[in-house]
């Protein structure tokens, strides 16, 4: 299989005041196509900054990263936000949703913006999956964080993304949601052949990654 992602000697750093404080440290990763591939690490590691510069949310400091063939810091923003909405689906550690926009709709919003026609076959069945189809009509407000989390989930994978970059995705389900999750994951990789790379402390990922990564100090390490 070819590769899906291909990041080469990113480095990111934050400043504060006049100190330097590097979070990702000239890190280079390569993944191919259909790959579930999770890293590790404790918080302030840099696993969700890296997470973010893959997505094409946050630019490094030099580097450069090749999201299915394209080099989305070598394009315009405009087109950079275009591959996120068509070849990626973002699952957040905050939920991210349009608190304006009901359940239904805030799942369908990546369709909206790409003008594409809903796939209501698939919408019901991770609906039904994520336990989620009496909330259609609900508002971000009226959820619990561990529906929100659902409904994030949800919108993020219904368009059937190339990469589903996923911070935390079972953070705020409960254990028997966050299996069946899993599980669906586990289908949805082996039917589309959809890239996964996520960012977890939940160690049941292992069971159905292809690769393991541990992030120390902005150091991405391959775990065997």
């Amino acid at each position: 299989m070819g590769k899906i992602v291909m990041a080469n000697n990113v480095l990111k750093s934050y400043y504060s005041g006049t100190n330097v404080v590097p979070a990702v440290k000239g890190v280079s990763l390569s993944v191919d196509m259909g790959e579930i591939i999770i890293i590790i690490g404790k918080s302030g590691s840099g696993k969700s900054t890296l997470l973010n510069v893959i997505g094409g949310l946050l630019t490094p400091d030099s580097g450069e990263v090749i999201l299915n063939g394209k080099s989305i810091y070598g394009i315009s923003e405009r087109e950079r936000a275009k591959v996120r909405n068509q070849e990626c689906g973002f699952i957040f550690q905050d939920f991210n949703l349009i608190r304006e926009l009901s359940v239904l709709n805030n799942i369908r919003l990546p369709y909206d913006i790409a003008k594409k026609e809903y796939d209501k076959e698939l919408e019901s069945t991770i609906l039904r999956v994520l336990e989620i189809e009496d909330r259609r009509t609900f508002y971000p407000n009226q959820l619990s964080g561990g529906e929100r989390q659902r409904v994030a989930i949800a919108r993020a994978i219904l368009m059937k993304p190339a990469v589903i970059l996923a911070d935390e995705p079972t953070g705020n389900l409960d254990v028997e949601t966050g299996r069946k999750f899993m599980e669906f994951v586990k289908e949805n990789n082996e039917q589309y052949k959809q890239t996964y790379i996520i960012v977890t402390h939940d160690m049941e990922w292992r069971n159905i990654a292809h690769q393991t990564y541990k992030m120390k100090d902005g150091e991405l390490f391959l775990e065997v």
